[in-house]
């Protein structure tokens, strides 16, 4: 799923320009980098790809669709193409790995023998199938990562937005992170995903848009952290 920018800002009330005239575009397949400093508009772009919020001016389009002028009916369907994970998980801790996931499908409708099926896929694609009874407080910290990168797999999303997803982790567990991504990408998805991490961004080289106070300073091919 391609994305595109155009001449977008965001303004939160009274006055804070979250982004500032953003043209940017981003091809299906590409693994892309967000990088900068906190404040500087990095989670406002997700969350616009998102359609969490709208922007204030200019155009976002995903998959050639302009979200500001997407029925409100048709968000939810929309969404289901687009997998998220964040920086905190919000797995449900009452619920099992195995559940988490496959709440996601029933509250989709999904049929029940669909959902068992695709849940066992995705659980063994990030290595938690031997997990899958535990709930969240007997994972590790990169455990719970996998289940929600799992979890925003589960319907098969054309595009996967990432806000930090190894923010909390140390180093060797958000490379096995990043390797679960990055075969998320191999298949054909579209990943976007912002980061603090300079060692992992140094160490893969992808494409990399940098932001500082809300502007767009950097979108740079085969980049690095600080250009």
């Amino acid at each position: 799923m391609n994305i595109n920018f155009s001449g977008v800002s965001k303004i939160f009330e009274p006055d804070i320009a979250a982004l500032i005239d953003i043209n940017i575009n981003i091809e299906q397949g590409e693994f892309v980098y967000i990088v900068g400093q906190t404040g500087s508009g990095k989670s406002t772009l997700l969350r616009l790809i998102t359609r969490e919020i709208l922007p204030s001016r200019g155009i976002v389009a995903v998959g050639g669709t302009d979200l500001m002028k997407m029925r409100k009916a048709d968000v939810p369907y929309y969404r289901r193409d687009v997998g998220l994970v964040a920086q905190d998980f919000k797995l449900i801790p009452t619920l099992t790995v195995y559940e988490n996931i496959a709440f996601v499908m029933e509250a989709m409708s999904v049929p029940g023998r669909l959902v068992a099926e695709r849940a066992k896929d995705v659980i063994t694609q990030v290595g938690l199938w031997r997990r899958r009874s535990m709930r969240p407080a007997q994972l590790s910290g990169g455990e719970q990562q996998r289940v929600a990168i799992a979890r925003a797999l589960a319907n098969s999303p054309s595009l996967f937005i990432a806000d930090e997803p190894t923010g909390n982790l140390d180093f060797h567990t958000a490379a096995e992170v990043m390797k679960i991504l990055f075969s998320i990408n191999a298949a054909g998805v579209t990943v976007v995903m912002s980061t603090h991490n300079q060692a992992i961004v140094n160490a893969s080289r992808q494409r990399v848009i940098e932001l500082e106070g809300g502007h767009l300073v950097r979108d740079e091919r085969g980049g690095s952290y600080t250009g």
